[in-house]
């Protein structure tokens, strides 16, 4: 919806004076007539313009005006410049690239890095502070978790076809679960997909998964309901007596080339996985 005219003047009155966000429906007064929004109220003992009593009224007329305006995103400060009715300025939050995002490798490895900036920020502070933790590969590699056991959680943070991605990895007591994240915006993500095959030349697991994008986990360590699943018992078969876990990791655009094809084994790039102390519970 950019590019649609903003009526500054109409939300200054429809701003909280409390959070300082956009009221929508309902909104609740005081016996003077000063507006609040109804969770801002409920946190209160009294008007915070003049300590006047809430009374149990709506500003309808208000409510009204509220969804016939045009809102600009919140994250205009920092060069979002979509605007939105009032049932799609929160659901685009969801989803704007704007938004401040914290480094994903403090996020995930629990590392002391308290940087936070938009995502199109994100591959550069990664290339420039934690250059050691990244490696660039081709988009067909094997990943080593060392020392694998249940409930630690790897990560491993590559750059494949110019564009940063990363494996999440753990187990919990039933299921091996693993993901790649794509630092990108959705519509960009959309583009990618990998495969992951667990086993040997005799027996082996393989699924292939659409990547995500880190705006979809930016909130979780290993998004739930974003995982490729495997059985732990099944993924104990394929630990080693050295108690490491080999996977084979294919990432590509639109489709996957090479994916668990035997002769492509011996050529195949490795790296090892860094692990975190924190644990997989769920």
């Amino acid at each position: 919806m950019s590019g649609k005219q903003i009526d500054w003047e109409l939300l200054k009155e429809l701003e909280c004076p409390v959070c300082l966000e956009y009221m929508a429906s309902p909104i609740k007064m005081c016996e003077n007539g000063h507006n609040i929004c109804s969770s801002c109220k409920e946190r209160l003992s009294e008007c915070p313009n003049c300590r006047g009593k809430f009374i149990n009224v709506r500003n309808i007329t208000l409510e009204n005006l509220g969804a016939t305006a045009i809102y600009p995103c919140k994250n205009r400060e920092a060069g979002c410049e979509e605007t939105f009715n009032v049932d799609g300025r929160n659901k685009h939050l969801s989803v704007c690239s704007y938004q401040s995002s914290k480094c994903p490798v403090n996020l995930i490895l629990d590392f002391d890095c308290s940087w936070a900036g938009t995502l199109s920020d994100i591959s550069a502070h990664i290339r420039d502070i934690h250059r050691r933790d990244i490696v660039e590969l081709p988009g067909h590699f094997k990943l080593t978790l060392l020392e694998f056991v249940r409930g630690r959680i790897y990560l491993q943070p590559v750059l494949i076809l110019g564009e940063l991605f990363f494996f999440i990895g753990g187990c919990n007591s039933e299921y091996f679960k693993c993901a790649v994240i794509h630092v990108g915006r959705q519509e960009e993500t959309e583009a990618f997909k990998y495969g992951i095959k667990i086993g040997n030349s005799e027996e082996y697991v393989a699924i292939a998964s659409k990547c995500y994008s880190y705006l979809d986990v930016i909130h979780e360590v290993l998004p739930r309901k974003k995982c490729t699943e495997i059985n732990y018992d099944k993924i104990l078969e394929f630990v080693s007596e050295s108690g490491y876990l080999s996977c084979e990791i294919e990432i590509g655009r639109e489709k996957l080339d090479g994916f668990v094809l035997e002769e492509l084994q011996e050529f195949l790039p490795v790296v090892s996985a860094a692990y975190s102390d924190i644990l997989l519970t769920w």
